[in-house]
């Protein structure tokens, strides 16, 4: 029988010869998925500037100059994610195999037929020595697609960077790092020290830090108030809803038409909002 072992990433518990657990395995492949059918070909469309993320033209400016056939910065980008995938794929002598100038086993295959491959493989993936390395710098890398590819006004601010928070400037003040994100997005990399982070922990620390756990607020102004700080479609009748069906047993009347609300509560209700509205997709 194989013997259990700590999961690379997370540190629960994990078997089958794996260095990463069940869990992080399935994340894995959904970053993976996403990918291949969302970001790269987002991105790809940005380098060559069949799409953009700007509100004005890219033309804008100094008229002297042509602007550049491609998106450079999306160009780098998109050539790292590649080589990152290849690189994965040498490690599974996936054909043909080339090896680049560091020596290091490196398919030739392109990224849409590689993602595929690796997906079917995931198994023998999350078995190798250093999966827990390549888990993050997969989640690394989709983090920076999915920020290239995304509006700057669809991404909202979540909260501080916790690991940041343990560190201390010249001044011996804590480091705040702001940390910003889709409304889709699960998690995120901090920019400044490159940490994996879950944006639900994040948020509820956020405002927990700020002493804001309770508001005071009508009902539909408590829905403004979730759509405003997570960008979730959230409205007063789902609010009701929540509370007929107990789910917000810290919610009091204060006067006539206004209510005190937890903060936990109102956010569980937005995630419950936000996974409904993707299963409907």
């Amino acid at each position: 029988m194989e013997p259990q072992r700590t999961c690379a990433a997370c540190g629960h518990q994990t078997n089958e010869g794996r260095r990463l657990c069940d869990e992080c395995t399935k994340e894995w492949a959904r970053r993976l998925a996403w990918l291949l059918k969302a970001g790269m070909p987002a991105l790809q469309q940005i380098v060559y500037k069949q799409a953009t993320t700007r509100e004005r033209s890219p033309r804008h400016g100094n008229a002297a100059y042509a602007s550049p056939p491609v998106n450079e910065t999306a160009q780098a980008l998109f050539g790292t994610v590649e080589v990152h995938l290849q690189l994965m794929g040498g490690m599974l002598n996936l054909a043909p195999v080339g090896h680049d100038r560091y020596g290091r086993a490196r398919t030739l295959k392109q990224w849409s037929e590689l993602i595929r491959l690796l997906l079917h493989r995931l198994g023998e993936l999350a078995g190798l020595e250093t999966a827990g390395d390549l888990y993050a710098d997969t989640t690394r890398l989709a983090e920076k697609v999915d920020a290239a590819t995304t509006r700057t006004a669809e991404r909202l601010l979540i909260g501080v960077c916790p690991d940041c928070l343990n560190e201390r400037d010249e001044q011996g003040k804590p480091i705040r790092t702001p940390i910003y994100a889709a409304q889709s997005s699960r998690y995120a990399v901090c920019p400044a020290c490159g940490a994996w982070l879950d944006l639900k922990r994040i948020r509820l620390e956020y405002l927990r830090s700020a002493g804001l756990m309770h508001i005071t607020r009508t009902q539909a102004d408590a829905a403004r108030w979730i759509r405003d700080n997570t960008g979730v479609n959230v409205t007063g009748k789902d609010l009701a809803n929540w509370r007929s069906r107990g789910k917000m047993p810290s919610t009091r009347r204060i006067d006539r038409h206004y209510w005190e609300w937890n903060i936990m509560e109102l956010l569980a209700c937005a995630q419950d909002r936000a996974e409904r509205d993707r299963g409907d997709v």
